[in-house]
């Protein structure tokens, strides 16, 4: 009887303390979420035209009131290597639980200097999947870190749980207000650490 009521205990400790995670970050190889881009407004700038960019184009358009920067890009976040290369993930049977977005920074600045949010930027906002993670309210209080939910969650969850190469795709928004006039240059930097949480439960 006693050992019954001994097995029974542990049982329910084990239970207790859920199923165990392992969190795949920086440490082990997973890169940030990280984009910068600059773009020149002097001159011939027309809102609503395409800006090239090195890597990127930046899109434009005409809000009330202003003009609308924004410009996207694909992270990779797991290589196919990573799979061999991080011992959490091999095998198939850690599932993810969850991943977190560490988000550091969210800065526009005119190249030299950080913009006055309260009148030269109408709003700003970083995406990731479509998930606002960060934006012009938030600023102030960053790092903050903020877990992706939902159709932000779901395409990154199926490639790592069936092992496959994984990206994120991140979008950063900026309106400017046309007074105070624009500055001739705009330059936006975002920085977000991901972090995957693996373990052998479910979610659903």
């Amino acid at each position: 009887m006693m050992r019954r009521a001994l097995v029974t205990a542990v049982a329910m400790a084990a239970a207790a303390c859920g199923p165990v995670e392992y969190r795949i970050d920086e440490t082990k190889g997973v890169p940030p979420v990280k984009g910068s881009t600059e773009v020149q407004l002097g001159g011939s700038f027309t809102c609503g035209t395409p800006i090239t960019s090195g890597q990127y184009t930046v899109t434009t358009k005409v809000v009330t009131g202003g003009c609308e920067f924004s410009f996207d890009q694909d992270v990779e976040v797991l290589e196919a290597s990573d799979y061999q290369d991080i011992p959490d993930l091999a095998g198939a049977s850690n599932l993810v639980q969850r991943v977190e977005l560490e988000v550091k920074t969210l800065t526009i600045s005119d190249g030299a200097q950080v913009l006055d949010l309260q009148t030269r930027v109408t709003s700003a906002t970083l995406s990731v999947n479509g998930q606002v993670v960060a934006d012009k309210t938030t600023l102030a209080r960053l790092p903050a870190t903020v877990a992706l939910r939902g159709d932000a969650l779901t395409p990154l969850k199926a490639k790592v749980d069936a092992r496959q190469p994984a990206s994120v795709r991140a979008r950063c928004v900026v309106v400017l207000p046309d007074r105070p006039a624009p500055p001739d240059k705009l330059k936006m930097d975002y920085d977000a650490q991901p972090a995957i949480i693996i373990g052998t439960g479910k979610i659903f």
